[in-house]
């Protein structure tokens, strides 16, 4: 799909070919996420690959809708902060992925384009944060729009929104949520949708691995923190807060598994279905763009901004 007649490879694109884009109708597109342990049954490169198929479906659907675009992607960027701190994963400091992901846009926004699409499918918070901090430092200095859909999904599937778990068809703690947040169920059934060659048949065979139910140490006090400000109406700060501390838990249990939930519920289907919702609010974010819309989201934990300054 991203090889057809309608997508430009940029890295293939000679300085004249460059120089011919028309600047107002040209999409730029590129998959960002880190290289990270996925358990035992999912490849390290999982978040990208899946990245990788969402991107050909901003291309099918940008073409069907928009056809007067030109679509022109760019490498994927194996780049992401709060990669699963095991040994094998490769994070990238917060700070620097802004970076990057700045600079990429501002490249483009020199040139006189308008406009990069990037698929992700990394829930990391400082991740998050980098990329929507970028995105509003390149939208407030040249007007150009960068933009991650999933910083808006993860809230959706983390935090159980009606509406999305509707279209989805699934329930909590298969849909990417806590207590599916890492290569358990949701991201095992996105890999056999996706990329079912590479998904170990061992996921069949695999112990669910679950939150525990006492916090110790830094979660605990993190959920305490959460906890008042629910009490005190905070509530979006608190439920980010709370969701701060079950990752929490987990990442520093010297038990923990390399993966969240239970990959052997995963089907194809439940995979298609999360694809094809997030390919909806993408498309919904990408059509106010179009018009010319601002466009601000609010990552998990964007209150607590201030923490992707701090290294890895």
């Amino acid at each position: 799909m991203t090889n057809g007649k309608k997508v430009k490879n940029y890295v293939e694109l000679t300085f004249d070919e460059l120089e011919r884009l028309d600047r107002r109708n040209t999409v730029f597109l590129i998959s960002v996420s880190p290289i990270e342990v996925h358990g035992y049954h999912l490849p390290v490169g999982t978040d990208v690959f899946i990245s990788e198929k969402l991107l050909e479906g901003y291309v099918s659907l940008l073409n069907d809708r928009y056809p007067h675009l030109t679509l022109v992607k760019l490498p994927p960027l194996y780049a992401g902060s709060d990669a699963l701190p095991l040994a094998g994963s490769l994070s990238v400091s917060a700070k620097y992925l802004q970076g990057i992901l700045f600079d990429y846009g501002k490249g483009l926004a020199k040139q006189g384009f308008r406009y990069l699409f990037v698929a992700d499918n990394h829930g990391g918070p400082r991740h998050q944060m980098a990329t929507e901090a970028a995105s509003r430092k390149l939208w407030r200095k040249y007007k150009f729009y960068l933009l991650d859909s999933f910083n808006s999904d993860f809230r959706k599937m983390v935090q159980h929104d009606e509406d999305f778990l509707q279209r989805t068809a699934l329930e909590p703690g298969v849909c990417g949520d806590d207590a599916d947040s890492h290569a358990g169920t949701n991201e095992t059934s996105l890999m056999l949708a996706t990329n079912p060659e590479m998904v170990k048949d061992s996921y069949i065979s695999k112990e669910a691995s679950s939150l525990s139910d006492r916090k110790t140490g830094v979660a605990k006090s993190v959920e305490k923190v959460g906890q008042f400000f629910m009490k005190i109406g905070s509530k979006e700060l608190g439920k980010d807060l709370l969701h701060l501390s079950n990752t929490l838990a987990w990442v520093t249990d010297p038990d923990m598994k390399p993966y969240m939930g239970d990959p052997k519920k995963a089907t194809k289907e439940a995979g298609e279905a999360m694809i094809n919702a997030r390919l909806e609010d993408a498309m919904e974010l990408f059509d106010q763009a179009l018009r010319g819309e601002v466009i601000k989201q609010r990552p998990l934990l964007w209150g607590l901004r201030f923490l992707r300054h701090f290294p890895e």
